[in-house]
């Protein structure tokens, strides 16, 4: 009887890595494709914090309907708004205001590389405050990877500390988010609850600072209106809710080294649809982060003592 119960638990923590990690992967990849068609409204007359909030715009009723048909109560109690409201200002809307006012001082590629500091920092941060145990296999995936993510910088004469320091700062928010959802009441939040408010909190905080900053332009094209859902759909319906899924069910660690793959899919979409520059040295980098969440892919699935709180409120 005991080693059928240990059978059941064996599979059903294979389960949901296998979940966690398609989930990582899945958000990853759109997260990659925002850039892309971003850029595509930018041209139609949106920018970054009028892309900010549109994505919030459409996605909160889409996630509200989503919410309603899974039969999930929205009420969000004390103790949860203290973790949901302060994670979700800083976290999501404070990593997006940072990376997007980084690329006013310093080159995207830059910009990127230091923003993907936050693998680092939520293995550091898990830890020296948690003292999770890491392996060495999560150690050399997360080396590969970064690796990798340094070779899509880019070259320029722009060296501006100001622009250094808010990147590196995108890095620490997007970090806290991370940890935030692994340790807080927010592990026992339903996912689209949790994706509803955090984008409600963008939303509202997008448009005050648009407002206060002239930045919000509803004048745009249609092509611009358009590239925006998707951009909703994709980060604010999709990758958000993904991610939280994914550290749900594989661990903070393990998400943020396979986020790895975002860069990845955004110089490769940049490449296909934009024309953008593709160097040999892009190639070796794209390589080293597929190498890395490979390893992370098979020791996860391999690895029986590694274990993965999986809260019954987290699925889909």
């Amino acid at each position: 009887m005991d080693d059928k119960a240990s059978a059941i638990k064996s599979n059903e923590v294979k389960r949901n890595r296998i979940v966690g990690i398609t989930a990582a992967a899945i958000s990853a990849v759109l997260y990659g494709m925002t850039p892309a068609v971003a850029k595509m409204a930018y041209s139609g007359g949106s920018n970054s914090i009028m892309m900010t909030f549109t994505r919030s715009l459409f996605g909160l009723p889409v996630l509200y309907i989503l919410a309603r048909r899974k039969g999930i109560s929205l009420a969000l109690y004390r103790k949860e708004a203290i973790a949901v409201l302060p994670i979700s200002l800083f976290g999501s809307f404070g990593t997006a205001f940072l990376l997007y006012s980084s690329f006013a001082f310093i080159n995207v590629g830059t910009a990127t590389v230091l923003h993907f500091i936050f693998p680092v920092i939520v293995m550091l941060g898990s830890v020296i405050f948690f003292r999770e145990k890491i392996r060495w296999w999560k150690g050399l995936s997360l080396a590969l990877g970064f690796l990798g993510v340094l070779t899509f910088i880019g070259a320029s004469d722009q060296t501006i500390i100001w622009g250094v320091l808010l990147a590196l700062g995108s890095g620490f928010t997007y970090a806290g988010l991370i940890i935030g959802i692994e340790r807080t009441v927010i592990r026992k939040i339903h996912v689209y609850k949790m994706a509803f408010y955090s984008t409600l909190v963008v939303l509202v905080a997008s448009f005050v600072l648009g407002m206060a900053t002239g930045k919000l332009n509803f004048n745009m094209t249609p092509a611009a209106w358009l590239y925006s859902v998707i951009v909703s759909m994709m980060v604010a319906v999709g990758a958000f809710t993904l991610l939280n899924l994914a550290i749900l069910k594989c661990g903070a660690t393990t998400t943020s080294i396979i986020a790895l793959l975002e860069p990845l899919t955004a110089v490769l979409l940049g490449y296909l649809l934009l024309r953008e520059s593709l160097t040999m040295l892009n190639i070796v980098g794209c390589a080293l982060i597929i190498a890395g969440v490979l390893i992370i892919f098979f020791y996860s699935l391999s690895n029986r003592n590694n274990t993965v709180a999986s809260p019954h409120e987290g699925d889909f």
